[in-house]
């Protein structure tokens, strides 16, 4: 089924805050659904991860390592290509010494009549704007896992090797057009800094104009 971009809309509900009595604690959950047309309908969901990087810093008690790494695989995955020990990888220092919080965009999935259309750049983008423009927004550029139980229920296909590399590639593609971009050589993720990027408005318009 056909996506119209400007009738597209985010509804947003942090479902877990922050806490203090443990790692995991410093990292908010956010579900936001998707919605299309006049009448709302819902047509996806997207999970992020915030990581409030200042807390971490005031408060001392948990390391980095504690924090991101038993969080989740995608944190402790994300840890190691932004910090060595305490600090930031050089690899990526000069671009992001001045960040506030770190988010990553766990998943975006939409209801399979909606997919294909090359609408995942501009997704991404519309979640990272509602976040503070100094936080860094990151997301890895690979198909969704059909056998990770937060997927469950969205008729996830399961692919062979050939085709998630041909499907990450189209997702990389639609991500750099959005602003998203790799740190460095190798990197597995795609980042959002520092605002130098069309805004989600911008990027509706060009879709409007090639439509």
């Amino acid at each position: 089924m056909l996506l119209t971009p400007h009738q597209i809309s985010l509804s947003t509900k942090t479902c877990s805050r922050i806490r203090r009595d443990s790692p995991t604690g410093y990292v908010s959950t956010t579900r936001i659904d998707i919605l299309h047309d006049e009448e709302r309908e819902a047509i996806g969901q997207a999970t992020v991860y915030r990581v409030r990087m200042d807390r971490i810093v005031n408060d001392g008690t948990w390391s980095l390592l504690d924090i991101f790494d038993t969080h989740s695989t995608d944190l402790g995955n994300l840890y190691e290509e932004l910090f060595d020990g305490e600090e930031l990888n050089p690899s990526v220092a000069d671009e992001v010494m001045d960040y506030g919080n770190v988010v990553l965009i766990k998943s975006i999935l939409l209801l399979p009549e909606y997919r294909g259309q090359g609408f995942g750049g501009l997704l991404a983008l519309a979640i990272a704007e509602l976040f503070d423009e100094r936080d860094i927004v990151t997301l890895k550029p690979w198909p969704m896992n059909p056998d990770d139980p937060a997927n469950a229920g969205w008729e996830l296909p399961r692919l062979s090797p050939d085709e998630q590399k041909t499907i990450a590639a189209k997702l990389r593609k639609s991500y750099t057009k959005a602003g998203f971009k790799p740190l460095f050589r190798g990197s597995e993720h795609l980042f959002l800094t520092h605002r130098r990027h069309p805004s989600a408005t911008q990027l509706m318009e060009k879709y409007h104009d090639a439509g």
